[in-house]
């Protein structure tokens, strides 16, 4: 599937989506302490794919507004993070997530807040300490947008420090030896494949492409 993003920051009188003929979501990004950015940093996760694109140069005064195109042939659930960025600094996030149909327009309204402190590196839900969809886990990247991981499909748990975030296995326990994406059948990372011992997860190899649960019966894998 493909994803194009409209690169430019336009005025808001403008609407981006209005000459695309297929799936079109026009985002209005503003914030009530940033009057300015250069880049708009976006982590796009939509089906089982994911994508982080960025803005073209140019300093844009707020409110603004660009847009994502999506060559979409079937209702899509779409998780969107967003991090405006002057000079390399990041000045604030916003998160939203919305399901859109082939062929459609939506408009989206972006809100940047002020970025909290989390640990570059680090695996958090969304909501905790970043920007994001509370049953998504995402990557902390402190120069720039956090990077989605995947959707949680039995819940994102939030855990002490200095642990990771990770998502639930859900109430099915995973085959001794199998190997599980995790929040299939064991907890951890969904960008990450894990060997079943005792119920858990280990032997854990994170995939660069995403993880994909497979069929009843079959192994999950790296895409």
């Amino acid at each position: 599937m493909r994803v194009l993003v409209v690169l430019a920051l336009v005025g808001c009188a403008s609407d981006p989506c209005e000459d695309v003929a297929g799936a079109c979501i026009t985002l209005h990004v503003q914030a009530e302490h940033v009057d300015r950015i250069d880049h708009l940093e976006l982590d796009l996760l939509y089906g089982d794919r994911h994508a982080t694109v960025t803005t073209t140069d140019g300093s844009s005064e707020l409110p603004v507004v660009t847009a994502i195109e999506l060559d979409a042939t079937a209702t899509l659930d779409v998780g969107i993070v967003a991090a405006g960025k002057l000079a390399g600094v990041v000045l604030g996030t916003a998160a939203k997530s919305i399901t859109i149909e082939p062929g459609a327009h939506r408009d989206v309204e972006l809100q940047l807040a002020p970025v909290a402190v989390c640990v570059q590196g680090g695996l958090y839900c969304g909501g905790n300490k970043l920007a994001g969809d509370p049953r998504t886990l995402y990557a902390c990247n402190q120069g720039g947008v956090p990077l989605a991981r995947g959707v949680c499909q039995h819940g994102c748990t939030v855990m002490p420090p200095p642990m990771d975030d990770r998502c639930d296995g859900g109430a099915t326990p995973c085959i001794e030896g199998g190997f599980y994406c995790g929040g299939d059948k064991l907890d951890g990372d969904p960008q990450s494949r894990y060997r079943c011992e005792g119920g858990s997860g280990v032997d854990k190899t994170f995939c660069p492409d995403g993880c994909v649960i497979a069929p009843p019966g079959n192994d999950d894998y790296c895409r």
